[in-house]
């Protein structure tokens, strides 16, 4: 299977991997400090209009007031403040001057102006996120309200039916437009989505009832709902990756939580029924990633350090205002042919480059620092490679051509917080200056570091040190953390304290030994032959030859505690709905 998507649930973090043609593609991750929210339809109240920088920002009960520029007030702004606020709510002189105006004939610049207008501060307003907040920045939103569905987008108090431009088969966009404008209600517009291509009558049917129930459902509560309230919440990330890709782009999806799989199971049931044999439950002991060969490019993400396959690197860094990223040689810096090596290093960045920005999913300015070269042709190359590896990612990007300075100028369309921001926060010790993951995400390390233990050795006990904090969480009430990783796999675990270890690292040993393990168990490497090591290296001191300007004796109370012996501990044995009220053929 070419593309697949792969979930792992562990305990309150979700991460789903996109693989295309066998690669990670993308990461996302869900927790509970991290939900999605586009989609989320509000009842909210306008707190402050700025005509000055035509936008307003609207009180939505979030910890940062919400950003509506007046292009995203739409045509129907007057409508939805009437209709929520009355008649009375836009002043006298402004419905008179409406009055008078044909929205059709007007430019976007002069729509603009009539929200400014329009909007006043105290009003309720019916708003739906279209951007997650980034930073400091709230939720982009849009008054331009949508319901969508697994085929269709519903556009209340629109009046047109629109295909997607993906669709380029001329003879199916024209069908597809007579199926949906024979079924759509008056009053309401439709957009019809890449995936309704091939789709029959009766499939784009059902999802129009789909669609117009939940709007439904959305005016019930508006009825009674006092602003800010949330009418209405889209899919989680998951089901929105499943209803958006699945069938679509991705041929199968792989989890590793049976309540979860359950849950998608019946979601695919619902929307696309021939696809539940390509929805798998993983019941494998190895970690699911390790499985689909992707735990790699994963634990790439979170790094700063991204090692290329020919020895060079790259370096990830953040500003205020960009993204930097350095292109380090490694050692291709001291051969010959400097000017090919050069290109062959930067060409690996460039790939390598666009891969991490969609995995990282970084968006706005990215300067990426390449080794220079001296050939114009050379630097048009590197410019062809990006060119072309942007082509594999959705979101917008556009490139400069490389400078006299290797630089390369890169803007990417940003759509939701970077991976790392995202499950990240400030440092209360530094105040900003740097970040430490979060909790969920240092437990699911962990859970994945304690599954690659258990399936690559056969040790059952393990020393492990963290932070205090961290460690009284882990072992916080009978049913601990701590407790249910010890019966999932079977190993005796004890978390030692340790105020050295910042909240994002950790370190492992063997039970009763100091030889750290954590590396040498991600890296699948032998234990057995690190313990050897470290103890072929106590031998070595052992046999030094002996000084002539002193006398050695042996220590009575001497022991050979310090040699590492291996744990001789085995394992425990193994033991469809009502019809709404707007569709046509209902009444």
């Amino acid at each position: 299977m070419k593309n697949q998507i792969i979930i792992h649930a562990s305990g309150k973090q979700t991460r789903i991997a996109l693989l295309e043609n066998g690669e990670l593609a993308q990461l996302f991750i869900e927790s509970d400090e991290n939900q999605r929210t586009v989609g989320n339809i509000y009842l909210a109240k306008v707190h402050k209009v700025m005509s000055g920088i035509r936008a307003a920002f609207i009180d939505m009960g979030t910890p940062k007031d919400a950003f509506l520029h007046f292009s995203d007030a739409g045509d129907h702004l007057k409508e939805y403040v009437q209709m929520l606020n009355g008649r009375d709510a836009i002043h006298k002189n402004v419905r008179n001057e409406l009055k008078k105006t044909d929205f059709n004939q007007i430019s976007n610049y002069e729509k603009q102006n009539w929200a400014g207008k329009i909007l006043n501060p105290g009003q309720k307003l019916l708003v739906q996120i279209v951007k997650e907040p980034i930073g400091s920045k709230g939720p982009r939103i849009s008054t331009d309200i949508t319901v969508a569905g697994r085929f269709l987008v519903l556009i209340p108090m629109g009046d047109y039916v629109a295909v997607s431009r993906k669709i380029n088969n001329y003879k199916e966009r024209r069908r597809l437009k007579n199926v949906v404008s024979s079924m759509v209600p008056d009053g309401f517009g439709v957009i019809i989505r890449t995936v309704a291509k091939g789709k029959d009558e009766q499939a784009i049917e059902d999802d129009m009832r789909d669609v117009l129930k939940k709007w439904e459902r959305i005016l019930e509560r508006l009825e009674t709902a006092n602003p800010p309230e949330l009418l209405y919440k889209d899919l989680d990330m998951t089901e929105s990756l499943v209803r958006d890709l699945f069938a679509k782009q991705y041929d199968r999806v792989l989890v590793d939580d049976p309540e979860m799989h359950k849950k998608i199971k019946s979601y695919v049931s619902q929307v696309a029924p021939q696809m539940l044999p390509n929805v798998e439950l993983y019941k494998g002991r190895e970690h699911i990633f390790d499985f689909m060969k992707v735990a790699k490019d994963v634990d790439s993400i979170f790094s700063p350090r991204v090692r290329m396959p020919s020895g060079g690197y790259l370096i990830f860094e953040q500003t205020e205002a960009m993204y930097v990223v350095d292109v380090n040689s490694g050692p291709y810096a001291a051969k010959e042919k400097q000017e090919d090596n050069s290109l062959k290093t930067n060409l690996e960045a460039a790939r390598e480059v666009a891969k991490q920005l969609r995995l990282r999913d970084i968006g706005g300015i990215i300067v990426v620092d390449f080794i220079d070269l001296r050939n114009d042709k050379n630097r048009k190359k590197i410019y062809d490679e990006l060119k072309k590896e942007f082509k594999k990612d959705p979101a917008k990007t556009n490139v400069i051509g490389m400078s006299d300075f290797g630089l390369v100028q890169i803007t990417r369309q940003r759509i939701r917080p970077s991976v790392v921001n995202s499950v990240s926060k400030v440092c209360p010790t530094c105040g900003g200056s740097g970040s430490v993951v979060t909790k969920n995400t240092i437990i699911a390390d962990l859970d994945a570091w304690l599954s690659k233990f258990r399936t690559t050795t056969d040790y059952r006990a393990v020393d492990i040190y963290i932070n205090p904090y961290l460690k009284a969480y882990l072992e916080k009430g009978f049913l601990s953390i701590r407790r249910k990783w010890m019966w999932q796999y079977w190993l005796k675990i004890t978390f030692v304290a340790d105020d050295t270890i910042s909240l994002n690292e950790y370190k492992a040993t063997i039970a009763g030994s100091d030889i750290d393990i954590t590396d040498v168990v991600m890296q699948e490497k032998d234990v057995d032959e690190l313990i050897k090591n470290e103890n072929s290296d106590l031998e070595d001191l052992d046999e030094r030859p002996n000084r002539g300007d002193l006398d050695y004796y042996q220590k009575n109370n001497g022991s050979s505690s310090g040699r590492q012996k291996r744990d001789s501990r085995k394992p425990r044995p193994s033991q469809s709905g009502s019809k709404s009220k707007y569709y046509k053929s209902d009444s």
